[in-house]
């Protein structure tokens, strides 16, 4: 039996919230913190000066789908693996921003394991491009 705890967390970052706290983030600095206490959520980003803030608050207002499509892709990889499903457990930590693609960075809960989802800009467009176990 999975204990309580140890269950892909969707719907995780709530949109209004998300541009909330980025509308309070310090933008001055090369590493903005984005952090919810009613959320329990913190994350890392960079790279911002290298694209317009209007084309990265769309991206955060597309969070929570992006974030549960790697929960999803993790569900599926732990389904059909022999390992426990505390190796496919993991959470948002960093995001990375260039000038048309962001990279977003996950840490392993409960195992040293990282993960990486790529999501590129086309035609006013932000599309997942891969996510990967590093």
């Amino acid at each position: 039996m999975i204990k309580r705890n140890l269950l892909f967390n969707f719907n995780r970052f709530l949109t209004n919230e998300v541009l909330t706290e980025w509308e309070k983030a310090d933008k001055s600095k090369d590493v903005i913190v984005l952090e919810s206490v009613n959320s329990d959520w913190s994350v890392e980003v960079d790279g911002i000066q290298s694209i317009s803030q209007q084309v990265f608050e769309n991206f955060l207002s597309k969070i929570d789908t992006f974030d549960n499509e790697v929960q999803l892709y993790c569900k599926e990889v732990y389904e059909k693996s022999n390992y426990r499903i505390e190796y496919y457990i993991v959470t948002l930590q960093w995001i990375s921003v260039l000038e048309n693609s962001i990279t977003m960075g996950y840490w392993g809960n409960y195992v040293n394991v990282e993960l990486r989802s790529n999501i590129e800009y086309e035609n006013g467009v932000w599309k997942q491009r891969g996510i990967y176990y590093q």
